[in-house]
């Protein structure tokens, strides 16, 4: 392996060149004839063709690094934690946490090894993840909670955890989850989310002034995801009129009947 070369390209990816670097590390797979390298070389392939969304492309890589390593090498559940986080792209989530508890039963003496200790790390936030978006929130709440100090993507662990113990109903759990999360900066939509649970904590809490803050951030952020934007405004207008605030009480109605036009 010209190492230099794979540096230069990690370099390339993470300057937004993606495709360019997938492709050359494609190359660099090709012509490697260690196993293990070239299997590791293929993970990064993979990696690239997640963030091109060519889901097809990073499943036939996948299979190849597969069957270069078997299910026995040491290094065979990265390939498994790969294949499985293909599931969580495409949210398929009972799938993702299928093969997700299958490197758990099948590796636990792996990945408590240190040199594992991100592979670990990686598969208990997905199982989590998973376990939120089938609703099954008792099984991932303490899931997601023994990775919430692991930077690498802290927020939507941070995000999915206030969520959990917001539907469980432990309302100063959720809260300390999501003004951590705000207090990260993440990205507009993990931001947008934790605007939106904290303005329904405190309007639930009689705190309107407090949840018209929240809701207006939420409703400023430049990507809602999931959140209904007529339901937000909603609570605004609710939040408004509970403080009397008439003429803005106005003004969002009017923002939501334009919005349902």
């Amino acid at each position: 392996m010209n190492w230099d070369r794979y540096n230069e390209l990690v370099a390339l990816r993470d300057s937004g060149r993606i495709e360019e670097a997938t492709a050359e590390f494609d190359k660099l797979a090709e012509a490697e004839t260690d196993p293990e390298i070239k299997a590791f070389t293929l993970l990064q392939v993979v990696n690239g063709l997640r963030f091109l969304k060519r889901s097809s492309d990073a499943r036939r890589k996948i299979r190849e690094a597969s069957s270069i390593l078997g299910p026995k090498h040491n290094d065979y559940i990265r390939v498994a934690l790969a294949a499985a986080i293909l599931e969580i792209d495409q949210e398929n989530w009972k799938g993702a946490l299928r093969k997700l508890d299958g490197i758990v039963e099948k590796y636990t003496p792996l990945l408590h090894l240190d040199e594992n200790k991100d592979v670990l790390e990686e598969v208990q936030r997905n199982r989590g993840i998973a376990l939120f978006e089938l609703r099954r929130f008792r099984e991932a709440r303490p899931v997601l909670e023994s990775v919430r100090r692991v930077p690498y993507e802290r927020e939507r662990t941070l995000c999915s955890l206030g969520m959990c113990n917001f539907e469980l109903k432990d309302v100063e759990a959720a809260k300390r989850d999501f003004e951590e999360l705000v207090s990260l900066q993440p990205r507009a939509v993990f931001r947008a989310y934790a605007y939106y649970h904290l303005g329904m904590i405190f309007y639930a809490d009689g705190q309107l002034a407090r949840a018209k803050t929240e809701f207006e951030k939420c409703l400023a952020s430049t990507d809602l995801g999931k959140i209904s934007k007529d339901n937000l405004l909603q609570w605004i207008v609710n939040a408004c009129k509970g403080l009397n605030l008439k003429n803005e009480a106005l003004h969002y109605s009017e923002m939501l009947k334009t919005l349902l036009r």
